[in-house]
């Protein structure tokens, strides 16, 4: 705008110096000054939209989740704004925008199915896990830049493609290839979670001076061949199966540990009663009988000492 505004004046100038020429010839010669009025209303026309060039040159706004880095027209940064609203600088600043919201990053399929509407910003990430087995990845990662930083990374990128380009997207598919290294192919498939967290961890870590803030990674889907797939369900199906056999396992144990504690309460109780049965509490008892025995007129005494039978008829 600085610029055009030069540019303007110039016109302007030269417009005015020529309807000044052309009224002082056409006075000399008692002409017409038809052609220096017009000339002249260019001038001034052109001499107004200068100054409008140069007001709008010195005003800007700025949004909730942007900053601006200022610079001269020599590229000295003399500043930076990250305040919202509208403010003023000189006509030769020029303001470099950096979008601070949360920017994703996301890599999917073959990078151009459609992600929420746009095109990822690549093809899925191929790695390989512990044993040398080979996968895709479909990972997507949601970050934001510091704006205290701001300044820092348009010394070293210029402006936001730059840096999108050169820091954050290379950086993300280096680490998303090293983390599946601790992995095995079970582990990756079955640890999803623990494997996006790991990336996050790696990505905190390496942009911790950079001004990128990591908000959150997903790793959406991890394919390996069908080959690769069916060893994984044989695995599956075999660690149900001694998930099963250590449950019946433990249930055997447990029924058994149940008895053994019925039998050990049993021969305690009957040990108790045991302890409990003295000479004279069993004699008490024998005449208690005795006596219930001759009140329902059921006693037959026998002699000590008889052994034979006799015949009660006779």
């Amino acid at each position: 705008m600085f610029i055009l505004a030069i540019i303007l004046v110039i016109f302007a100038v030269i417009a005015i110096v020529v309807a000044t020429r052309l009224r002082r010839a056409a006075t000399a010669q008692n002409a017409s000054h038809i052609n220096a009025t017009i000339i002249g209303g260019v001038g001034a026309l052109l001499a107004l939209f200068a100054v409008a060039a140069l007001f709008g040159s010195t005003f800007y706004t700025q949004d909730v989740g942007e900053a601006k880095v200022l610079k001269d027209w020599t590229g000295n940064i003399v500043g930076e704004d990250v305040t919202p609203g509208a403010d003023f600088k000189a006509p030769w600043v020029d303001v470099v925008d950096f979008d601070i919201r949360n920017q994703i990053a996301a890599y999917i399929g073959d990078g151009f199915d459609d992600y929420n509407g746009s095109v990822p910003n690549g093809p899925q990430i191929t790695v390989q896990d512990r044993e040398g087995v080979t996968a895709n990845l479909d990972i997507v990662v949601i970050y934001s830049i510091d704006p205290d930083n701001v300044t820092e990374i348009y010394s070293q990128y210029l402006n936001q493609e730059n840096f999108r380009a050169r820091l954050i997207e290379q950086d993300i598919r280096s680490v998303v290839r090293n983390v599946p290294a601790k992995y095995n192919t079970l582990e990756l498939l079955n640890g999803r979670e623990q494997a996006s967290n790991d990336i996050k961890a790696a990505l905190e870590k390496r942009w911790e001076k950079a001004g990128v803030i990591v908000e959150s990674v997903s790793l959406q889907e991890i394919r390996y061949s069908e080959e690769v797939k069916g060893r994984f369900d044989a695995a599956q199906a075999a660690r149900i199966e001694v998930e099963k056999a250590k449950a019946e396992l433990e249930a055997t144990q447990v029924s058994a540990q149940q008895k053994v504690v019925q039998a050990q309460a049993e021969a305690d109780a009957n040990a108790i009663l045991n302890s409990s049965l003295t000479p004279s509490i069993l004699q008490q008892r024998y005449l208690d009988t005795l006596k219930e025995l001759a009140a329902a007129g059921n006693l037959v005494v026998v002699p000590e000492g008889f052994n034979g039978l006799d015949n009660v008829n006779r």
